[in-house]
């Protein structure tokens, strides 16, 4: 067989392999996938998962939640994790998409608090001094919500991280989202209108949440604005452009 033949069938068996693996992709919840409702019984909160959403109350089965929650300390305990069962947009740069519910006991109020005031966005590195709380009323209860995301050459991961302190105990909710780099996969970066609908999803979830010794019951949680964009360098044009080089890079 010719090398022309070779490229051929190699090209067509790459294609192959990307058609599967769309195919084999999940957009929508399962027509058998029912809502849930947890509860923790001991700390009294409860909230609904829609369907579509596996719900576990281990870490490490389905999730890493000290790793997609940066600013939990270790005595953080995981009560709950809703993971994202599909993708809704099976072309673009989303990997995965998860709901923490957690507690830390023996904690301080303004120890809670900073749990959510330290993870920096663009804007308040910016303008520290002119950053203002933004408080939440989550069940009932008034939570400070903060945002992180992290990544080596685009964003890998971002956090809409929501925690309010409550005798001695610091309850936390973690709205996580994780996306992989576009320039070396060939996936579509997700847009803002994606990135919006992920969240919406998850605030779903938040607005849900209610408290036992709260009578107010549950109350809806706003989508939070995405942050400005993300201020790392691209990497260099690796498509042969005579232009490009190590100190000039190209867009991503």
């Amino acid at each position: 067989m010719n090398q022309r033949a070779l490229c051929l069938l190699s090209t067509a068996a790459m294609l192959a392999s990307t058609v599967h693996a769309q195919k084999a992709v999940a957009t929508t919840a399962p027509s058998t996938s029912v809502e849930q409702s947890f509860r923790d019984s001991h700390y009294g909160v409860r909230f609904r998962i829609p369907p579509g959403w596996t719900l576990n109350r281990k870490d490490h089965q389905l999730s890493t939640f000290h790793l997609d929650a940066r600013s939990t300390l270790p005595r953080s305990e995981m009560r709950a994790v809703a993971i994202l069962d599909f993708n809704p947009f099976p072309l673009s740069t989303l990997s995965g998409a998860s709901f923490y519910y957690s507690v830390e006991r023996h904690t301080t109020d303004r120890e809670c608090e900073q749990q959510a005031n330290t993870v920096a966005t663009p804007a308040i590195e910016a303008h520290p001094d002119t950053h203002t709380r933004d408080i939440q009323n989550i069940g009932g209860m008034e939570f400070t919500h903060g945002h992180d995301e992290h990544g080596s050459i685009c964003t890998e991961a971002r956090d809409e991280v929501y925690t309010s302190f409550r005798k001695g105990s610091c309850y936390r909710f973690d709205l996580t989202m994780n996306t992989f780099c576009s320039i070396t996969s060939g996936a579509e970066e997700l847009t803002e209108a994606e990135r919006h609908d992920i969240e919406a999803r998850m605030t779903g979830i938040l607005s849900t949440v209610a408290f036992d010794w709260e009578k107010s019951g549950p109350q809806p949680v706003p989508v939070p604005s995405l942050p400005e964009p993300d201020t790392r360098k691209p990497l260099p044009k690796t498509n042969g452009d005579a232009s490009a080089s190590p100190s000039s890079p190209g867009a991503l």
